[in-house]
């Protein structure tokens, strides 16, 4: 069903008034009670029209037009008239055929020029209606969502103040914000697909609310509900429960059976101290809150404002700081076991001293893709990684190499690899001079995609290191399908190897695993003499951790490096 045609089922249709066709009959100078009594239609001329199926009621009203009695009669007439001409137009009949159409009316009269002013006030009948039927579409399409035909955002506000208006003192308004995701099992969706899904889930969410609940679309797979009369606070929790039961079951779309998830962000507040604007404010703020924390059903406190307000603060100071520059790389060396010697650096994100403010380096990189400014930060982190691999191969003679963290999500970038090596070129650097870190933990799930864009990185000479080796559920598959070249242990199992003799036997069953496929095995968190001891008895290779060295800006690290050898 297209916009107009589903607005033509929704919403009034286009009346004109007894008063403004005698006003328009006598401003053609017609004589309306002539009009009404001696208007027919020229059958021969109708005959000789060609009929195509949009135009076929128009045709067939008009064989069986006859004189009326009474204005009423013919105010009735015309306006049936009207509704099947703007029928005609949404069917897609052309103008010039509804105006021949129309031209085949005439008036028994011995006066020739009232048939012409009679085919004057028709059209002008037919523009006018006409213009008013767009306006409506025009209105609908703003107001209404193309999917679901649902109210959409902009008219939710409006619709509380409405409710508030009418809610007695002392009862209870609310409103429900949801985000409706996606199991990680289900394709993408054409579009076709997508508007189907948002379809059934207004569908869903139709037959499991009130029925003097108003549901809003908001965006894909996005709605507001709003709840007026609730009663008491007591329904929010029972209206929430049945959602998320109703949502258990699978969803069937196009031959594809899908599961979505509901998240619900909650605020409700009692007459007279609800303000539309406020109450919406906080339900969409409440949801955003439960994805963060990936809590299905979450209620509006103040306490949750406070906290709100303050990540709001957080991040907004992030984005500051990483607009202005404000982000730097710390090095911790990489020291290599069999003769002491710095064989490279990781390179760890911090907060510039005069940002003056302090943050943990993940939370940094969460808050810049969640802004979705990840790809910048990758484009610098790269570009920065390659500078100071520069300063050290040209300007101190130094052949180390720099371990560069990507993030989960660069693996699905196509253009990293031309990424690395446009960058790598600029500043005549080479692959080798880099090591690519992938994090066990934060690896979105491989696909075609990911095992494309890693075997690409490969090809290009560039190193590929698994970070935090043991901690997730998939280390071996991992290492099994990907092109890993480094394994790094993570410091969780190393830093105790010295007191609990768990660690030491896994550390040590890593290390033997890593060497029999030939892969070069990394040690995080040597923090004392014992631990690198224990730590030479396997076949480990490298080693990082605070025996070495801390983290350390760039010329501390070079100063570090000169210094030893």
């Amino acid at each position: 069903m297209n916009t107009a045609s589903s607005f033509a089922a929704k919403n009034k249709v286009i009346e004109i008034s007894e008063a403004l066709i005698l006003s328009k009959l006598t401003n053609y100078q017609l004589k309306p009670y002539r009009v009404i009594s001696k208007l027919t239609v020229n059958a021969v001329k109708l005959s000789g029209l060609e009929e195509s199926p949009t135009i076929s009621k128009l045709h067939a009203k008009l064989k069986t037009w006859q004189p009326s009695k009474t204005v009423s009669a013919f105010t009735q007439n015309i306006n049936q008239l009207i509704f099947i001409w703007l029928d005609a137009l949404q069917q897609g009949t052309s103008l010039p055929d509804v105006i021949n159409t129309l031209r085949c009316f005439e008036i028994k009269s011995f006066a020739i020029s009232s048939t012409a002013k009679f085919h004057c006030f028709i059209l002008d009948l037919l523009a006018e209606t006409s213009l008013q039927q767009q306006d409506l579409v025009l209105n609908h399409l703003l107001n209404y969502d193309a999917d679901t035909q649902l109210p959409n955002a902009n008219q939710i506000l409006s619709n509380i103040e409405k409710a508030i208006s009418i809610t007695q003192i002392n009862q209870y308004v609310g409103i429900f914000s949801l985000q409706l995701q996606l199991s990680k099992n289900n394709p993408i969706f054409s579009i076709s697909a997508t508007a189907s899904l948002n379809r059934t889930i207004a569908e869903l969410l139709q037959t499991n609310m009130p029925s003097d609940s108003q549901i809003h679309a908001n965006g894909n797979l996005q709605f507001d509900i709003l709840l007026p009369n609730l009663g008491s606070d007591i329904k929010v929790n029972l209206l929430a429960a049945k959602l998320q039961r109703a949502f258990e079951q699978m969803l069937n779309v196009e031959s594809q059976s899908i599961l979505v998830t509901p998240y619900i962000g909650c605020a409700y507040a009692l007459k007279p101290d609800i303000h539309a604007e406020d109450l919406l404010a906080n339900a969409r703020l409440t949801l955003e809150s439960a994805l963060n924390t990936q809590q299905p059903f979450l209620v509006y406190s103040d306490a949750l404002k406070i906290q709100l307000s303050t990540q709001n603060e957080l991040e907004n100071k992030v984005l500051e700081t990483f607009s202005n520059d404000g982000l730097t790389l710390f090095l911790q060396p990489v020291v290599n076991l069999k003769d002491s010697k710095c064989a490279g650096a990781e390179l760890l994100l911090r907060v510039a001293e005069q940002s003056k403010f302090s943050i943990y380096p993940g939370l940094i990189v969460e808050i810049l893709n969640k802004a979705g400014r990840g790809q910048l930060f990758t484009r610098w982190l790269i570009n920065s990684a390659c500078r100071f691999a520069a300063e050290l191969k040209y300007q101190h003679q130094l052949k180390l190499y720099l371990t560069v963290n990507l993030r989960a999500e660069d693996l699905y970038d196509f253009e990293l690899p031309h990424m690395l090596l446009q960058a790598a070129a600029l500043w005549k650097i080479s692959p080798n001079d880099l090591v690519l870190e992938v994090t066990e933990n934060g690896m979105l799930e491989l696909n075609e995609t990911s095992n494309s864009v890693i075997k690409e990185l490969a090809k290009n000479g560039f190193k590929l290191a698994l970070d935090d080796f043991g901690t997730g559920f998939s280390s071996l598959s991992r290492l099994r399908n990907m092109p890993i070249d480094i394994i790094k242990i993570d410091q969780s199992f190393v830093r105790d190897i010295t007191h609990s003799n768990n660690d030491y036997e896994i550390v040590k069953s890593i290390a033997a695993l890593a060497n029999s496929l030939g892969k070069e095995v990394i040690a995080e968190g040597v923090e004392d003499q014992k631990c690198l001891d224990l730590i030479h008895k396997m076949k480990i290779h490298k080693c990082q951790g605070y025996y070495f060295a801390k983290p350390m800006p760039f010329d501390e690290f070079v100063a570090w490096e000169k210094k030893r050898r």
